[in-house]
């Protein structure tokens, strides 16, 4: 990365593979002016200050910052604005980094300033059933590595749907926001999406490093629909369709907990108070979903109606990473304007046997509000 001292020298991240997220992808670049996925980039060509904006390219010119992604069988064709350049690994800080779920790669932006005003885009064929996001803020490979890089400080999330319309989100990230973390854009309408573009408003900056890094822009695709049931592309081994899985339907939980054979457990907790932040108190009730009593109808009911409200309230919810590194915690994003239990989940996930497994539920009556 480059680093901000006289004379300027050029770092790189140190990135490492970590398997996290566990997704793999195809990803080809492009001739930013043919369709032909088979197009090869001349990295020695690229120049240095990026791109156009998209669709702007002259036709036949080589695009450093356009790849084609096939993502569980779609191709997704992703542009940025600009690319950090690496002479050895031309695709070190590319943009099909974005779709692997994987934290040890990123998009990095290649240029001058402090990437405010940097995007990159997803572009979908015709009438893909796109039903969600997750956005990953900064270089999450390490928390070493996610303070001394840039990371975007807000962010505004652009579709453009069929028949001309358009809807735009606002994405914060507050300046505790954890290395690791994402938002999860909850987009369930019926507009097919044609294309997401995510533009850096403003950014924390980086104690050592200049350039900003985006870890994840992960779209989730919509299979076919079956028996009244949503399918999502990838569910299981991919955490972003598994997310969009649980919420299509909070209260049917079977498929998502862990085998028995597995002999891994799936706390239920209820609480009669938590904080928005911070450890959580002691449980009122607790049991295994795999291993206990089956009968949580009670429980069942207050997700389905806690999850319902949350997404009324907000589309926008946050994926943290869960205490000692054992997989993510999803829940809510803001706070409750006044103590409630309408809208009250946190929902565990580890991976078990390769797959993405719902460990943890915790169903809360009250959480605490800023003002308490």
């Amino acid at each position: 990365m480059r680093k901000r001292v006289l004379p300027r020298v050029i770092l790189s991240c140190v990135l490492l593979s970590t398997g996290a997220w566990g997704q793999s992808i195809d990803a080809r670049p492009m001739d930013a002016g043919s369709s032909d996925p088979a197009s090869v980039l001349d990295a020695g060509r690229a120049a240095p200050g990026g791109l156009p904006s998209a669709g702007t390219a002259d036709a036949g010119t080589l695009a450093a910052g356009q790849v084609q992604v096939t993502l569980h069988g779609v191709p997704v064709t992703v542009t940025a604005s600009s690319v950090l350049a690496d002479a050895k690994d031309p695709g070190r800080y590319g943009p099909a980094n974005l779709l692997d779920e994987e934290p040890g790669t990123v998009w990095a932006e290649g240029k001058k300033g402090t990437g405010a005003g940097e995007w990159v885009e997803l572009s979908f064929p015709p009438e893909t059933p796109v039903h969600a996001f997750l956005v990953m803020p900064g270089n999450p490979k390490s928390a070493k590595l996610y303070k001394a890089n840039a990371r975007p400080r807000k962010a505004r999330l652009e579709l453009k749907l069929a028949e001309g319309r358009k809807l735009d989100y606002t994405l914060d990230f507050p300046r505790d926001f954890p290395a690791g973390g994402a938002l999860y854009v909850s987009y369930e309408r019926q507009w097919a999406v044609r294309s997401a573009r995510l533009t850096v408003l403003s950014v924390w900056p980086g104690t050592r490093y200049q350039d900003l890094c985006l870890g994840g822009f992960v779209p989730v695709l919509r299979g076919p629909q079956e028996r009244h049931q949503k399918t999502f592309l990838g569910a299981g081994s991919a955490l972003a369709p598994t997310l969009a899985k649980f919420m299509a339907s909070p209260g049917y939980i079977i498929d998502l907990l862990p085998p028995r054979e597995s002999g891994v457990a799936a706390w239920m907790h209820s609480y009669p108070e938590v904080p928005h932040n911070g450890p959580l108190p002691s449980p009122q009730e607790e049991f295994d979903l795999v291993n206990g009593p089956r009968e949580w109808n009670h429980y069942r009911i207050k997700l389905d109606s806690a999850a319902a409200a949350a997404s009324m309230r907000s589309e926008v919810f946050r994926l943290l990473p869960a205490p000692g590194g054992r997989g993510y915690v999803f829940g809510p994003s803001v706070p409750p304007k006044a103590g409630d239990d309408s809208s009250n989940f946190r929902v565990h996930w580890a991976l078990v046997a390769g797959s993405w497994r719902l460990v943890g539920l915790d169903v809360m009556y009250r959480e605490q509000t800023a003002d308490d």
